[in-house]
């Protein structure tokens, strides 16, 4: 299976980190990482913090997210 964001993508993060809890809005970051068995990608943001996301809180920086599909 492919995935859907290569090591050194930047990604916008939306969503709940797996780390800490913690909740990110629209909080650019750098893919560093992905998890083969869950499927998570670990993000490093620019304060050099780093946290665990599902796939469905993660888009291209160009996308536009309009309810639950992203155009």
């Amino acid at each position: 299976m492919k995935n859907e964001f290569k090591y050194g993508e930047r990604v916008i993060v939306y969503g709940i980190g797996k780390k800490d809890g913690k909740f990110y809005k629209d909080k650019p970051g750098k893919v560093i990482e992905r998890d083969i068995y869950y499927k998570d990608y670990c993000v490093k943001f620019r304060d050099e913090t780093e946290d665990w996301f599902e796939q469905d809180y993660l888009r291209k920086p160009y996308k536009k997210r309009k309810g639950k599909k992203i155009i």
